[in-house]
């Protein structure tokens, strides 16, 4: 409960844009803490869109200034990360989307378990996911998306998404999806523009009814690794609905 009543206060904290810079060292280490423990799945923002880092935190260190995360399951994206000097992360976590840079990352160990080690940040912007509308897609809309699970690969509906990363998918009911499922790789396609990666968390799962009887599955997911093509596409997507005649 702590780190909800945490989370309530930075959002009340927040200017009527939904932001907040928190620059504490004493709270950033406090939402970290409350991240990892919770598990939440901490994202890299890389040049290349073809990749996804994806990771959890598994130690902060307050007195040395650093925190230890996972490698991810993509090596390419893992050479991407140690490559760079500094790396900027997302996290979502008790109603808030966190942004932070860590500095200099290199190989350690947990016990024997290989981590990546980085500096502490120092600052963190957090952002009120509620704060940005949701938008349903238009019939006349061709946004859809293409899930990938292992050698299973299949079509889903979208139904409504949103800026902030949240969105809605509709799917065929035998087809095992549950919630707190990742997955890896989601191919948003919006033709024209040429599709984008992302990876998705499944949030919650309902069954529903259409009006000519059909039972179909709806799931609601965020988008747990943006990547600057896929905000770009939600964008296009947004600008085209709201230039839409009501």
């Amino acid at each position: 409960m702590a780190d909800e009543r945490d989370a309530d206060d930075l959002a009340g904290r927040a200017d009527e844009t939904g932001r907040l810079l928190v620059r504490s060292g004493i709270e950033i280490g406090h939402t970290l803490h409350a991240m990892q423990a919770a598990g939440d799945i901490l994202s890299a923002e890389l040049a290349s869109d073809e990749h996804l880092f994806n990771t959890r935190l598994l130690e902060i260190d307050d007195r040395d200034g650093t925190i230890s995360i996972g490698w991810s399951d993509s090596k390419d994206a893992n050479a991407l990360v140690m490559a760079m000097s500094s790396i900027a992360f997302r996290a979502n976590h008790s109603g808030l989307q966190f942004r932070f840079i860590a500095d200099k990352p290199r190989e350690a160990s947990i016990g024997s378990r290989s981590v990546i080690q980085l500096s502490m940040p120092t600052a963190m912007l957090a952002v009120q996911r509620r704060a940005l509308p949701r938008y349903k897609v238009p019939a006349t809309v061709p946004l859809r998306c293409e899930i990938v699970l292992g050698p299973m690969a299949f079509d889903v509906q979208v139904v409504d998404v949103s800026l902030s990363g949240l969105g809605t998918i509709v799917y065929d009911p035998s087809i095992r999806l549950d919630p707190g499922m990742t997955i890896p790789r989601a191919m948003i396609h919006l033709p024209p523009h040429a599709p984008v990666l992302a990876a998705l968390e499944v949030r919650h799962i309902h069954t529903v009814t259409q009006a000519d009887g059909t039972v179909s599955k709806r799931a609601g997911c965020r988008f747990i690794a943006p990547s600057t093509g896929l905000e770009a596409l939600v964008r296009l997507f947004v600008a085209a609905v709201a230039a839409m005649p009501t």
